[in-house]
C-alpha cells in the first residue's frame, strides 16, 4: 500500500515521551506528574457523571469555567478551557501565528512546542538561553512576532519575574506573548493580573502538575475578553466537545477543594529543597527550579550513564541528547520518600564510579 501522508507532513518530528511505567514497580521520576492522588471530591464528581455519558458534555465548559474565574478572581468571559494545556497550545498556534507569522521562544525548553509549529508549518525564531540556561529579556522586548515562553521554563526551572515579562508583552502590542505557567503553583509569580492591562497576554495553565490530574487532560487559560473570544474562534472549527463530561466534573471539584492541592505543592516544593540540597551536597550542579522538578548534573560523569545506572535500580529520570544539556538530569520530585531512595541510589552509583 502506498503512503498516503501529505508531503508538508513526512518530515514531522516526533515528541518523545518519558518512559511510560503504569501499575510497574519503577519510581517515576520522570514525567512530571503529582505523586498524590486528586483530593476526594474528584472522584465522587467523576461518579456522578456515568449516567449521563449517553448525553454530549457541554461545549462551552460552563461550570468549570465559572469556577476557575472565581477561583482567580476574573471573569467567565477571560477563560478558555481545553482538552489539556497542549490543545490550548495547539489552537493558540493556529490562531495567532501562521507561515508568515514566526513564533519567537527559547533554545531550550518544552519540545512540543517545536512539533505544533512544524505540524501548522510556522516559523521558529529561537533565541538562546544565556550560559546560565536564564532569558534574555531584551532579546524579546520590540520583536514584533508571537512569544511563547514557559514560565518557569522547562526543564531548567527558572521563571522569569512579572516585570520581565509585562515588558515584553507591552513592547509587542501586535503580537500574542503566550506565558506558559504550568509550573506556577510551585513557587513563582503569576502574570496572570497583567491580562487586565493588555489584551495580547494570553496566559495558559494545566491541572497535569499542581492538581494531580494529568490523565484527565484539562487545561486552562486566562486572556481578555477579545482574545479569548479569538481563541474560541478557532476551538469552535477544531474540536467543540473535546473536554469530557468527567473532566469537566473533575476539574470544577478540584477548584472546590484548591487547599488540598495547594498544601501538596507545598510539600513537593519542601522535598525539592530537600533533594537540591542532598545532591549539591554530593558535588551535583542543581539550578534553583520554581518547577516540581530540579535540573541536575553530576560533572565528571555522562548523563546517560547515570540514567541507566538508576534504571538498573527501577528509579526513572529524564535527559535529552541535546547540545549544551546532554548530561543533566531533570528529575520529577515525588514524595519525599521517593526522594530519599533517590538520594540514596545517587550516592551508591556515585560510590560506584569512584576511582
Amino acid at each position: 500500500m502506498g503512503g498516503f501522508l501529505m508531503a508538508r507532513h513526512r518530515g514531522l518530528p516526533a515528541y518523545v515521551p518519558g518512559e511510560h511505567d503504569e501499575g510497574g514497580s519503577f519510581i517515576r521520576l520522570n514525567t512530571n506528574e503529582s505523586p498524590y492522588p486528586p483530593s476526594p471530591g474528584v472522584a465522587l464528581a467523576v461518579a456522578g457523571e456515568i449516567d449521563q455519558l449517553g448525553y454530549y458534555n457541554d461545549p462551552d465548559c460552563t461550570r468549570l469555567r465559572a469556577a476557575l474565574a472565581a477561583l482567580y478572581g476574573v471573569e467567565p468571559g477571560n477563560v478558555a478551557v481545553g482538552n489539556g494545556s497542549d490543545e490550548l497550545l495547539y489552537w493558540a498556534f493556529l490562531a495567532f501565528a501562521d507561515e508568515a507569522h514566526p513564533i519567537a521562544l527559547p533554545d531550550i525548553t518544552y519540545g512540543y512546542y517545536e512539533l505544533f509549529a512544524a505540524v501548522h508549518g510556522i516559523p521558529m525564531h529561537r533565541l538562546p538561553l544565556r550560559a546560565d540556561f536564564t532569558v534574555d529579556v531584551d532579546g524579546y522586548c520590540g520583536l514584533g512576532e508571537m512569544i511563547v515562553l514557559a514560565n518557569p521554563n522547562a526543564p531548567t526551572g527558572y521563571a522569569v519575574s512579572v516585570e520581565a515579562i509585562e515588558r515584553i508583552v507591552r513592547s509587542n502590542p501586535g503580537n500574542v506573548v503566550l506565558i506558559d505557567e504550568a509550573y506556577i503553583d510551585f513557587g513563582a509569580q503569576t502574570c496572570l493580573p497583567l491580562i487586565a492591562k493588555y489584551d495580547n497576554l494570553l496566559v495558559v495553565r494545566t491541572y497535569s502538575k499542581s492538581r494531580s490530574m494529568a490523565g484527565a487532560r484539562i487545561g486552562y487559560c486566562f486572556g481578555s475578553p477579545s482574545l479569548i473570544a479569538q481563541l474560541e474562534t478557532v476551538r469552535n472549527a477544531v474540536n467543540l466537545y473535546s473536554v469530557s463530561r468527567m473532566a469537566q466534573a473533575a476539574g470544577a471539584a478540584a477548584v472546590r477543594e484548591d487547599a488540598y492541592y495547594m498544601e501538596n505543592c507545598r510539600r513537593i516544593m519542601a522535598s525539592r529543597r530537600m533533594t537540591t540540597d542532598a545532591l549539591r551536597e554530593m558535588g551535583f550542579e542543581v539550578l534553583e527550579s520554581l518547577g516540581n522538578f530540579i535540573f541536575a548534573r553530576l560533572p565528571g560523569m555522562k548523563g546517560r550513564a547515570i540514567v541507566q545506572a538508576l534504571r538498573e535500580r527501577n528509579i526513572l529520570v529524564r535527559r535529552w541528547d541535546a547540545p549544551r544539556i546532554e548530561d543533566y538530569l531533570r528529575i520529577t520530585i515525588g514524595t519525599r520518600e521517593e526522594m530519599l531512595a533517590l538520594i540514596d541510589a545517587l550516592k551508591d552509583i556515585i560510590k560506584e564510579n569512584r576511582p
